[in-house]
């Protein structure tokens, strides 16, 4: 039977390969839309289907429509079939390099016959490909780069995809009889950006009863390992699991271990043998005794070794364990902190939800304020707003706040303003001053040196209408490592200007980077979430977010979203 992540597959694959083909960037950018539209999980594309109803859908056109329902109701896309016998099936991979799309890839074809990442390798290094017309020897040096990049990331996926394989199986586990307690553990559970694979830790009295059920459960594409206490299984997703039962006494030690990370159990295990004790995932054992310190959660396991609770998100062996044993671990903000959101698209440039939406989404959620960051004039490829077209969504956005005021949800007038390569700003002075807040962020020209983009964004984050700067480094997780900057000598100008430094919650970016965020709060910076949301499901990227500000070491006081709507707009105030 089709699935969504099947569907989304081949919407992508139709995309490239139309690419490849020729077609114009209207159709192409068409199923890109449709793939993140799609994607949104509150969406019964089934249901849809059956009602004959996809196109009641804000951008899922006739055409796209068609080939959803051919997909849904027979597995397979009659013109997906046409263009894949069109090309080799490794051209495609070629398009998976980061920084060679489907043009470059049709080139180093139609020039030279290339249709594999190896042919393509073997001509950057023999001087081949810069001589094709367009390229040249620096374009080859980044292929090769792009090459290593997709071979160093390769098995790993964003932390987006492992959450949503997660998550169903979690649903499944807690649900069955036989479970009385299981997690996610790994590096899902500690957020990193990326994981390998999604481990589960369940306790039970009957692991055999267990393990068939989740090797069985929807979405496992195969079984590669089944014994007695242990199941792997490979996803539709492409991801690996694993499931690990454990005995009820034993359970809160399986999930600290397979929690991690490795680093961090080998400190715990050092300080355990410090004091006698010998710490594993079956227990915390005396010397000479075979019966271990009993323990019911995580918090027990800490105190048994003379530590306060440290959070899965801190399990990085980079000072946790020394801020716990002095009991000086910050009071991370956590979602009851959050009461605001900022940097949300209309469909005014390149996003789908209308000011209604969002103000009826805040509501529904608790949300006291969304401040709204459409992409500015010069980005002319989202659609990016011109001075007349600002004045006007201000006055739609006074509208809305008429309406939704009484009711506790205010919208904020903001811009996502590119920053010029000058490191201007991307209004006239009399523009800017009208917004409540800017969010300025790198659009274009990532290629400049260290030295000129530090400059740039310098003098960005120093101009006094910049409120927040966004998405430090323009990384996307995966596939595109960010552009070179002094990113710390950036986060200490910041704090000298007073200028947030945004946390991109979408799991694309995730920039700033959770490395660097303790920095920046150690500089001085004040913190934003910023979805950077163009659908409604975007703005549930929020747990992306709160997750790299937490393994952060954030606190609610630190990240303006935990403020008040009137203590932000102040501060902007103030800045100006």
């Amino acid at each position: 039977m089709p699935t969504r992540t099947h569907l989304l597959k081949a919407l992508e694959e139709m995309a490239t390969l139309l690419e490849l083909a020729g077609a114009n960037t209207f159709k192409v950018g068409a199923y890109s839309k449709a793939v993140r539209i799609l994607g949104d999980e509150t969406i019964d594309i089934g249901a849809l289907v059956a009602a004959g109803k996809l196109t009641d859908i804000d951008g899922i056109g006739k055409g796209i429509a068609e080939k959803v329902v051919e997909f849904w109701t027979t597995g397979q896309i009659t013109e997906l079939d046409e263009l894949r016998g069109q090309f080799p099936p490794g051209l495609v991979e070629l398009t998976e390099i980061p920084g060679f799309g489907a043009k470059k890839a049709r080139a180093v074809f139609d020039e030279l016959g290339i249709a594999s990442v190896a042919a393509l390798e073997e001509a950057a290094r023999d001087g081949r490909l810069e001589k094709l017309k367009g390229f040249a020897k620096k374009t080859a040096e980044k292929v090769l780069e792009g090459i290593a990049l997709m071979r160093k990331h390769s098995g790993r996926f964003r932390i987006d995809v492992a959450w949503s394989a997660a998550q169903p199986i979690l649903e499944a586990l807690r649900a069955h009889p036989a479970v009385e307690r299981v997690e996610a553990a790994g590096s899902l559970r500690r957020w990193r950006e990326t994981a390998k694979d999604i481990d589960f830790v369940c306790a039970t009295p009957r692991p055999a009863d267990v393990m068939e059920a989740f090797v069985t459960m929807p979405g496992v594409e195969s079984v590669t390992g089944k014994g007695d206490t242990k199941a792997s299984v490979r996803l539709e997703s492409g991801m690996q699991a694993d499931l690990r039962c454990v005995e009820p006494s034993q359970f809160a030690y399986a999930l600290a271990h397979f929690t991690g990370s490795k680093e961090h159990n080998v400190r715990l295990r050092q300080r355990a043998l410090d004091r006698g004790l010998k710490l594993n995932e079956y227990g915390l054992f005396p010397d000479g005794s075979e019966e271990s310190l009993p323990a019911t959660a995580e918090e027990d396991i800490h105190r048994h070794l003379g530590l306060a609770f440290i959070a899965p998100e801190l399990r990085e062996d980079m000072g946790e364990i020394e801020a716990a044993e002095k009991d000086a671990l910050p009071t991370l903000l956590t979602r009851n902190d959050i009461v605001g959101l900022m940097h949300l698209h209309t469909p005014a440039s390149d996003g789908q939800p209308s000011l209604q939406d969002y103000a009826e989404w805040a509501h529904r959620q608790g949300i006291a304020w969304m401040g709204i960051a459409d992409h500015s004039q010069s980005a002319a490829y989202a659609g990016g707003l011109k001075p007349d077209v600002v004045r006007r969504q201000w006055s739609e956005i006074d509208a809305v706040n008429a309406e939704w005021g009484p009711k506790g949800v205010r919208l904020l007038k903001g811009i996502e303003s590119d920053i010029l390569v000058d490191g201007a700003l991307d209004y006239d002075d009399d523009v800017l001053a009208g917004f409540d807040f800017i969010v300025a962020s790198v659009h274009s020209r990532f290629n400049l040196s260290e030295d000129e983009q530090t400059a740039r964004i310098l003098r960005a984050v120093a101009h006094p209408r910049t409120t927040i700067l966004g998405h430090m480094t323009g990384r996307l997780l995966l596939k595109r490592d960010g552009y070179a900057v002094r990113q710390k000598e950036i986060l200490e100008a910041c704090a000298r200007a007073g200028t947030i430094v945004e946390i991109n919650a979408n799991p694309h970016r995730l920039d700033l980077d959770w490395r660097l965020v303790r920095f920046a709060l150690e500089s001085g910076c004040l913190l934003s979430i910023g979805p950077d949301a163009h659908e409604i499901s975007g703005l549930d990227d929020l747990r992306y977010g709160l997750g790299v500000a937490r393994k952060g070491w954030a606190t609610a006081d630190r990240v303006v979203n935990c403020w008040s709507a009137e203590k932000f707009l102040e501060y902007a105030r103030v800045k100006k």
